[in-house]
């Protein structure tokens, strides 16, 4: 089983640049919000413990957390510089996967741009669950928000018991299906893919029409993916 990645080969319009976002105040908060061109909200979903926080940690603090702490809602506000120069203020929201937050967790997608539906390298339930209760889930309270599908912990495609973990082949061909936008499988502990995955996610929404998607992402070419138009999400 080869390790692939379909969406590796995008290409970005422009590089992105990232640091974190410092803000103590209000009128900080003010302030910076002036000095933003973009914000952008990327909410990460999928079953408990299958590395979303990890993923958050390292694309954003560049380091792998070394202990578990399960999630209730998090999110990360990191400041991106992109094409043409615009600063981008990139929130990353965080949940839990677990079912007994199954009421609260839609309270997160409101004004959502993107969503990632997780699975883990190491888990083919993860994936299983990906299709029958992340994308259902995801496609109902934000029907036209683009969705990237992402693995976690590639780096266990290194070991020698391959027939254990997901193959790439069936999670990529799972992603055109539903229509995600693309399909990465990244490694927070090696930082593999980290930054391609939401360099890409920013390119989907900063080029949200079909034809500009098409230029980027790979998956924005299939047929499904054209019927969609980016939209934000909004829970009433």
């Amino acid at each position: 089983m080869s390790l692939s990645t379909t969406a590796i080969n995008y290409k970005h319009p422009a590089p992105f640049e990232r640091t974190l976002t410092d803000v103590a105040s209000f009128e900080k908060v003010k302030s910076a919000q002036r000095s933003v061109d973009h914000h952008i909200k990327i909410v990460v979903v999928g079953d408990g413990a299958v590395g979303k926080t990890c993923l958050l940690i390292s694309y954003t603090q560049g380091r792998f957390p070394k202990e578990y702490i399960p999630t209730v809602f998090e999110n990360y506000v990191t400041r991106i510089r992109g094409p043409s120069n615009k600063v981008i203020e990139l929130a990353l929201w965080d949940t839990a996967g677990q079912e007994e937050y199954n009421r609260l967790r839609p309270l997160s997608y409101t004004d959502v741009d993107l969503l990632m539906v997780c699975y883990a390298a190491d888990s083919k339930t993860s994936l299983h669950n990906a299709e029958e209760l992340w994308i259902p889930e995801v496609r109902h309270f934000c029907p036209d928000t683009p969705i990237m599908l992402v693995g976690t912990k590639s780096d266990l495609y290194a070991l020698d018991q391959l027939d254990k973990l997901v193959d790439p082949t069936i999670a990529e061909t799972l992603a055109q299906q539903v229509g995600a936008i693309s399909h990465f499988q990244s490694s927070a502990k090696s930082h593999h893919n980290i930054d391609e995955v939401f360099g890409a996610a920013m390119t989907a929404v900063l080029h949200s029409s079909a034809s500009e998607r098409r230029k980027f992402l790979p998956f924005a070419r299939n047929k499904k993916n054209k019927r969609r138009r980016k939209h934000r999400c909004s829970i009433l």
